[in-house]
């Protein structure tokens, strides 16, 4: 039975007001909150979402700013960030998971690209806030992010903090789509269900295009992202699983997911796993067989239940 999603609201210290969806499920075992990624919004997710309720769990997709439910009528704010807006969402996740808190049951976290890499600093800011955490479709460090982050820096300065990004946009995201042979949209990058790509292309909520103030900020949090004295905040138990499309550019083919692996492993972490879907790109909730995925998910995030419940 599906379950129509209800909009709810979050406020920050600074008086910032963020918006999401919350599918309700009775009796749950557990909360998961999904942080989208970058222009699209939550309900993207209504699919997935259903299938975790129906697997016992509710469930909270915050959109980010600029985003989704956040956007304008007149979509005027569409794509923009505030300064330092990388880490106010990340604060604006924890300020769902505390007040989860009344709920007794534990809380998860499901993170798609933009959205993953915001999961990786909550891991680091708020560890131990959540037991359980999915990267899908992330990347690992890039050494290219110290030239880009001050390139950026300067574009904004000169072009403009709202303008569309042209530059910037190029650099950062222009060679998604050139691994694909034969490209009939400039998102086919996004999964092989073609069906999948034209209702993003539809969709005036996705791929608007990025601001000069969002690759700042976006490069501004990945600039602070891997420096060794925040990953050794990760506490060692914390169970996280990665996945990631075979044929995903973000994360460079898969590669980046081995160097996720290695890199926690090597911080101590206990409990990493990981998983490379073949046939799949980037949106592997979105691909034609992406049943598999969801499953795996569950899998992944009743484990620890079935576990308590057994003793």
């Amino acid at each position: 039975m599906s379950t129509t999603p209800i909009k709810f609201s979050i406020k920050l210290k600074n008086g910032d007001v963020l918006y999401g969806l919350n599918w309700k499920c009775d009796n749950a075992l557990a909360n998961v909150i999904i942080m989208p990624g970058m222009e699209e919004h939550s309900y993207r997710y209504d699919e997935f979402a259903n299938y975790l309720v129906d697997n016992g769990f509710n469930v909270y997709g915050l959109d980010p700013y600029g985003q989704g439910l956040n956007v304008l009528p007149d979509y005027s704010n569409v794509g923009i960030w505030p300064k330092s807006g990388f880490r106010k969402q990340v604060q604006a996740v924890d300020r769902v998971v505390k007040e989860l808190r009344i709920s007794c049951r534990p809380t998860f976290i499901f993170a798609h690209s933009m959205g993953s890499f915001m999961a990786q600093d909550f891991m680091q800011r708020y560890t131990h806030h959540v037991s359980k955490v999915v990267l899908c479709g992330s990347g690992a460090k890039n050494p290219l992010v110290k030239i880009a982050y001050p390139l950026s820096r300067c574009v904004t300065f000169f072009r403009g903090r709202n303008k569309k990004a042209g530059l910037m946009n190029k650099l950062m995201f222009g060679s998604f789509n050139k691994g694909i042979e034969n490209p009939k949209t400039p998102f086919d990058w996004l999964s092989y269900n073609e069906e999948n790509v034209n209702k993003y292309i539809e969709d005036p909520l996705c791929g608007f295009g990025p601001t000069n103030g969002f690759c700042l900020e976006f490069l501004k949090g990945l600039n602070r992202l891997y420096k060794k004295r925040f990953l050794q905040k990760i506490r060692k138990d914390l169970d996280v699983l990665i996945i990631s499309g075979k044929e995903d550019p973000v994360s460079n083919f898969g590669k980046d997911v081995e160097k996720l692996e290695t890199m926690y492993k090597g911080l101590g972490l206990t409990s990493v796993h990981t998983k490379l879907y073949e046939g799949m790109r980037h949106e592997i909730l979105n691909e034609t067989n992406r049943e598999i995925v969801y499953q795996d998910v569950v899998e992944f995030f009743k484990h620890e239940i079935d576990k308590k419940n057994k003793i």
